[in-house]
């Protein structure tokens, strides 16, 4: 499983947090936690660094526990982002 690093200062937006970050998949499943800064999540999107790279996760979910897990079929970095309710 990839290291999963969130950048230092989250957006904060009245209720609303704007959580951001990196990491490189490895074919396998990637498990993202949003639980230390958000109570909710409203979207979540991911973006290959390199242009050349297709994001197409072969399975996705968000779980109760506000936890984001993903499988990608290829071995990039990866940014994410993630809107919610803040804790």
């Amino acid at each position: 499983m990839a290291t999963v690093n969130f950048d230092s200062r989250p957006t904060v937006i009245g209720n609303k947090m704007m959580v951001t970050g990196s990491f490189t998949a490895d074919s396998t499943a990637q498990t993202i936690d949003f639980s230390g800064f958000l109570s909710s999540i409203d979207s979540f999107s991911i973006t290959p660094v390199k242009a050349s790279v297709v994001t197409d996760p072969t399975a996705s979910c968000i779980t109760t526990d506000l936890t984001v897990i993903l499988t990608l079929t290829n071995a990039e970095e990866h940014k994410f982002m993630a809107l919610g309710d803040r804790n």
